[in-house]
C-alpha cells in the first residue's frame, strides 16, 4: 500500500502508521511481518496504541492496534509511506496454514512545534539514531558557516523514501560509516527502501584510472548507461515496472542485458572493473536498483534543441528524490535510452550526493563532507543534452554537484574523463561483520 501525506501548514505534523488488525484474523502477530520500507519488524515487536475505531471501523482490533512506524512532515512538505506485510519466512505449517491476516492502515497525525524524534536503525550490527530534521538541500554541508556543534549533532543518518519504501542515508561529516570489502575500503552511501546497503568506493585505486562516460557525445541517447535498447526487435525503455537488467554469472564471469542495448563506455568499464574485483565476492552483493534518470524537463524534444532532465530542476531547487521516474519524452512517449534499472554495479546518482550534503551551487559548497573526493567522479544522472554534446552531473572537487569539472569552466561532456568510482549494493541477513565502522576500525564483511 502507498500513502502520500501533503502538510499544506505552517507547522511540524507528526504522523505515526498504524495497523489495524481485523477481529476476524486469526494468524498470530508472532508469524507477521511488517515494514515501511528498509527495517522489517515481526508485528508483535512493534509499539501498540489505542484502536481509532471511528477512523477504521468496529470490526478491527479489539481495543489496541500497532504502530509500524513514525516520522514526521515539515511545512509544506510531501512524503510518501509504502506499507509491505507478509507471513514470516520462519512460519511452520501448523501456524500457517489455513489462517487469515486481514488488517486496514491508518495514518494519524498530530501538530507540533517540535521535531519529533525517531527510531534508530541496525547497521552491520551498530544502532544509529535517526536524526529528525529536514536539510536545507540548497546548501552543502558542513559548509563554512557551520558550527562545531551543529557539524556535530547534525552529521549522520537521516530519513527518506525510495521506489522501495523507507531509506536511511547518510549525510555531512560522518565518521562511522567505514567498510572494509573484498580488500577495499567503502563508505555507506544508504539503506535502501529494500534492506539492501548501498556502498561507494572510498578511494581510487590504480586499477581504476579515469575514464569517459560515452565515447560519443553528439546525441541525446548518450547520456544512457544503456541506448538503443532493444526487446523483440522493438525499441523499448527501462521503467519501474520493466526494469533494464543486467544479470552476472559468475561461473562464465560475465554479464547478460536484458533487454538487449549499447553499453555505454562506463557501465563496460564498471562491470570489467567487477569481473576482475568481485567475482568471489558475488554471492553478498544484491542486484538492486540504480536510475538513470532520463525523464523529460524543460526542452524542445527535437534533437537539435537543448533538452534538460529532470535532475537539471530537482538539484537546483534543492528538491532531491530517491524514488526513479520512467524515462518519458514530453510528449508522453518513452525513451529508449536510460531509465530505471537493476544492476550489481554502478555509480552514485545526483540525488544521492545533494542529499548526502552536496549542494548544486558552488557559492554554498560542502566541506569536510564523507563524499568530497579530491577531484570530480561522475554521477549517473544526466544533465542536458544537445545536437553535439551530451552533459553529466559530476562531484566535484569543490563539495558541490552540478555540470561543471573541478576547473569550474568546461562542461562534462559525456566523452570527457572522470574518476569512477563504483556503488554496489550488499545482501542483507547472512553476512558476518565486525568492527564499529570508524577509519581505525571498519565493518570488516567476512
Amino acid at each position: 500500500y502507498e500513502v502520500t501525506i501533503e502538510n499544506k501548514c505552517d507547522s511540524i505534523v507528526a504522523y505515526n502508521v498504524v495497523l489495524n488488525k481485523s477481529k476476524s484474523s486469526n494468524l498470530n502477530d508472532t508469524h507477521v511481518k511488517v515494514t515501511t520500507g528498509a527495517v522489517p519488524k515481526l508485528l508483535s515487536n512493534t509499539e501498540t496504541t489505542s484502536t481509532n475505531t471511528s477512523s477504521v471501523g468496529s470490526s478491527y482490533t479489539n481495543g489496541t492496534s500497532n504502530i509500524i512506524s513514525k516520522s514526521f512532515v515539515g511545512p509544506n512538505e510531501t512524503k510518501k509511506v509504502k506499507v509491505k506485510t507478509w507471513m514470516d519466512n520462519a512460519t511452520n505449517q501448523n501456524d500457517g496454514q489455513n489462517k487469515t491476516f486481514n488488517y486496514k492502515i491508518s495514518i494519524e497525525t498530530t501538530a507540533t512545534s517540535q521535531t519529533p524524534e525517531l527510531e534508530s536503525v541496525n547497521i552491520l550490527g551498530k544502532n544509529y539514531p535517526v536524526i529528525a530534521a529536514t536539510p536545507n538541500f540548497k546548501q552543502g554541508f558542513p559548509n563554512d558557516n557551520t558550527s562545531e556543534e551543529d557539524k556535530k549533532n547534525l552529521s549522520g543518518l537521516y530519513q527518506s523514501y525510495d521506489d522501495d519504501g523507507d531509506t536511511y542515508y547518510f549525510r555531512g561529516a560522518v565518521k562511522n560509516n567505514y567498510v572494509s570489502f573484498a580488500n577495499k575500503t567503502w563508505r555507506i552511501l544508504r539503506i535502501n527502501g529494500d534492506g539492501t546497503i548501498r556502498l561507494i568506493l572510498n578511494d581510487t585505486t590504480d586499477d581504476l584510472p579515469n575514464a569517459a562516460f560515452n565515447t560519443t557525445a553528439s546525441g541525446h541517447k548518450y547520456v544512457g548507461y544503456t541506448y538503443d535498447n532493444e526487446l523483440q526487435g522493438a525499441s523499448t525503455s527501462c521503467t519501474n515496472a520493466n526494469p533494464c537488467k543486467s544479470t552476472y554469472n559468475v561461473s562464465s564471469n560475465s554479464f547478460t542485458m536484458t533487454p538487449d542495448g549499447t553499453s555505454s563506455t562506463i557501465k563496460s568499464y564498471l562491470e570489467e572493473w567487477y569481473r576482475t574485483n568481485l567475482r568471489e565476492y558475488d554471492s553478498k552483493i544484491a542486484t538492486t536498483t540504480f536510475c538513470n534518470d532520463t525523464s523529460y524537463g524543460e526542452g524542445e524534444e527535437d534533437s537539435s534543441q537543448d533538452l534538460n532532465y529532470r535532475a537539471n530542476i530537482r538539484i537546483p531547487f534543492g528538491k532531491p528524490s530517491l524514488e526513479c521516474p520512467d524515462p518519458k519524452h514530453q510528449n508522453g512517449t518513452l525513451r529508449d535510452y536510460g531509465g530505471v534499472y537493476k544492476l550489481k554495479i554502478g555509480l552514485i546518482n545526483a540525488d544521492e550526493l545533494n542529499m548526502g550534503g552536496y549542494s548544486y551551487s558552488n557559492s554554498f559548497p560542502t566541506l569536510e563532507n564523507y563524499l568530497r573526493r579530491s577531484s570530480t567522479y561522475w554521477t549517473i544522472t544526466p544533465y542536458n543534452a544537445y545536437y553535439s554534446g551530451a552533459i553529466i552531473f559530476v562531484s566535484n572537487r569543490f563539495g558541490s554537484v552540478n555540470a561543471y569539472n573541478e576547473a569550474d569552466i568546461i562542461n562534462p561532456n559525456v566523452d570527457g574523463t572522470q574518476e569512477v568510482l563504483p556503488v554496489i549494493n550488499l545482501k542483507t541477513g547472512t553476512l558476518s561483520t565486525s568492527g564499529d565502522g570508524t577509519e581505525g576500525s571498519p565493518f570488516k564483511i567476512n
